[in-house]
């Protein structure tokens, strides 16, 4: 079967980055920056809405036991500060591999602030540490079912499903759906939904934050995991 999903491990490529043992040698503590006193008035700054998590990718690694990022297609590396609760994140990749000498490559939920990324959640992890390109196409969700029978991507409108059971699905939706914290996709004849919480693969190499639920029409719920593009 013609698998959607198998671009993905097929598409990964090496960062453009130097080795990473040589990089870290000297990589230097924190130094805070110069403060600035600000011109805004004190009530504005204090109505202002904090900043949103956003996906931050790159290759994730552990030295002296500090964690840093290097983005992919960056040369530069920043700080990582586990703020989710418990320090579940890091910890589930602990779990998942990350370890001296062994990199993993992350998209992490976070809020970067100069050299310093406060990370709050976990959308997608392999465990080759190596940057995936770009979408070819625009995409806004993939999801990869446990036992790897179904693979499915939404963006722009459209969905793709295809099953080792049934013919390819190409169709249309309105929106994705946003129900407390659950995400869904409803079209003719499926309904695909992501629901938090972490998953991996039946291979073992993704960790994603997301379980997907595929419903085809007149078929049970097929499991899997998905994670946001």
């Amino acid at each position: 079967m013609k698998i959607l999903l198998s671009a993905l491990v097929a598409g990964l490529s090496m960062a453009a980055l130097p080795a990473l043992a040589a990089e870290l040698a000297p990589i230097a503590p924190m130094v805070p920056t110069t403060s600035v006193v600000p011109t805004t008035p004190m009530a504005q700054i204090s109505a202002a809405a904090p900043a949103q998590p956003k996906i931050a990718r790159g290759l994730l690694l552990l030295h002296e036991g500090r964690v840093f990022m290097a983005p992919c297609r960056d040369r530069s590396y920043v700080n990582v500060e586990d703020v989710s609760e418990g320090g579940a994140v890091l910890a589930a990749l602990r779990d998942f591999g990350l370890a001296p000498g062994y990199n993993l490559y992350v998209e992490l939920m976070g809020v970067q602030e100069g050299g310093l990324l406060r990370v709050s959640g976990l959308n997608f992890a392999h465990a080759t540490a190596r940057c995936l390109g770009e979408a070819e196409n625009e995409e806004d969700w993939r999801a990869l079912g446990l036992q790897a029978e179904w693979a499915a991507a939404a963006g722009a409108g459209a969905l793709r499903v295809e099953r080792a059971d049934a013919s390819e699905l190409r169709t249309t939706y309105d929106a994705v759906k946003d129900d407390k914290g659950t995400r869904s996709v409803e079209a003719e004849g499926v309904a695909l939904s992501f629901t938090p919480g972490l998953c991996r693969t039946a291979d073992g190499k993704m960790l994603t934050g997301w379980h997907a639920t595929l419903v085809p029409a007149g078929g049970g719920a097929l499991e899997g995991c998905g994670w946001e593009r």
